[in-house]
């Protein structure tokens, strides 16, 4: 510990006080309080503790190069070679001057405490694996003594609360022509609202529907779910992933039922003539369906769970979800029609109301001091598989030691302003 580079000098311990959330997790826009522990194991000159905090999006492709050759009867052969690229990019990042003791005793042992506010703005953690690549966005607090015996600790953190406000969305009635093998089956009048479409993980979606069939075709279901697309990039290669997070069936009504041959025959020409009865028919099916949908008379209920991710975009990462409602006729090559509706999830309401309580501190990361080694690694290369050393997840750890004698300095308060936000991309 300090001046020296011996690992005999002292221990360096970092302990975060407990968010006061379920999940353990560290809201942004909040303040991230906790301290720093330093013990000497002999009398030295000096101990001066830095600390800083780090955000980073990090991700990993993996893709196949392909080479070609000539073997040794003249014939061109191809070679398929499996190969990874990384990238990273800084999203947050202040350092912290913790403090400074001179004439320090074998045996010492010193706290030195902090209160560093986290920007508004910070994204979730967040991990994805997909055909042997990854995308995360992760947080390390490291804390350090004269820049040697470094020791760091991941802790998650979870977007700011959504607004109380809800955020609405209405899709007013619509008329979609019906197709089966280039014929015209008749169409059919939707229409769905969404009570909000910026939700809370782990919260309830309200979704109301209403449709009126008028083509020959029988519908067989209407489904609503949610989905999820994550894409990253690292270099010029990219990976994605999809996945279904929540579905639900609505009920059938009498509305859906089909017409039949001789009832679109004579729609159609009615049509074509453009009568009254036409128009009127149109227009009250238009209104009855704009009102079933505000009356809640097919609603539904749709669950987000609570492991989806945070609707993000930054330049490495970005994370999208819609909810789209499809209905499904019986039968072959007939159009599916649609209504796909962006929507953000994020941080729970409920989470901006909670009540901070005291609640102790938890040990979250004990350290050996250790000399810096000469020459930081360089990470994997990119023909390298991935390891899981690299991948970076929060995890519990065991419990420092007994720092009753510490003496304790001055807290030290870090404002959001002096935070670093946002950075450039590198890949390797």
């Amino acid at each position: 510990m300090g001046n020296s580079p011996s690992s005999s000098n002292g221990t360096l311990t970092i302990v975060l006080d407990s968010p006061q959330t379920p999940n353990s997790n560290f809201i942004a826009g909040r303040t991230l309080t906790g301290s720093v522990y330093a013990q000497a194991t002999n009398n030295i000159n000096q101990v001066r503790v830095e600390a800083y905090i780090t955000g980073k999006e990090r991700t990993r492709v993996r893709y196949t190069e392909t080479t070609s050759y000539t073997d040794s009867n003249g014939n061109r052969r191809t070679r398929h070679h499996t190969r990874y690229r990384n990238a990273e990019r800084s999203i947050y990042r202040v350092n912290v001057n913790l403090g400074q003791v001179e004439n320090v005793q074998a045996g010492s042992q010193f706290r030195f405490p902090f209160q560093i506010e986290l920007p508004h703005d910070l994204p979730s953690s967040m991990y994805m694996a997909r055909n042997g690549g990854y995308s995360l966005i992760n947080y390390k607090f490291k804390a350090h003594v004269g820049g040697h015996h470094k020791v760091e600790q991941l802790f998650n953190v979870m977007s700011a609360p959504l607004s109380m406000q809800p955020v609405a969305n209405l899709v007013p009635p619509i008329v979609r022509d019906i197709q089966s093998c280039c014929f015209n089956m008749g169409n059919i009048t939707m229409a769905a609202r969404i009570a909000n479409t910026r939700i809370g993980r782990g919260e309830t979606a309200i979704i109301d529907f209403a449709c009126k069939n008028r083509s020959r075709q029988r519908i067989t279901s209407v489904t609503v779910d949610i989905k999820q697309e994550v894409r990253w990039t690292a270099g010029y290669h990219s990976e994605y992933a999809k996945d279904a997070l929540a579905r639900r069936l609505f009920n059938r009504t009498e509305r859906w039922g089909e017409m039949s041959k001789e009832e679109v025959k004579a729609e159609q020409q009615s049509r074509q003539k453009n009568t009254d009865s036409h128009r009127d028919r149109k227009q009250q099916t238009l209104q009855t369906i704009h009102k079933a949908v505000f009356d809640g008379e097919n609603r539904v209920l749709l669950n987000v769970p609570a492991s989806a991710l945070q609707t993000y975009s930054g330049a490495l990462v970005q994370v999208s979800h819609r909810m789209k409602i499809k209905i499904t006729f019986d039968g072959t090559c007939i159009d599916h029609p649609t209504i796909t509706v962006p929507i953000y999830l994020g941080t729970p309401t409920s989470y901006g109301a909670q009540i901070a309580s005291p609640q102790p501190s938890i040990p979250v990361a004990t350290a050996i001091a250790t000399p810096t080694p000469s020459a930081p690694p360089m990470g994997v290369k990119p023909s390298a598989p991935p390891s899981e050393a690299e991948i970076d997840l929060a995890a519990p750890s065991a419990p420092p030691a007994e720092w009753a004698a510490a003496v304790t300095s001055a807290p030290v308060v870090v404002g959001h302003a002096a935070a670093v936000v946002g950075g450039n991309a590198n890949d390797f």
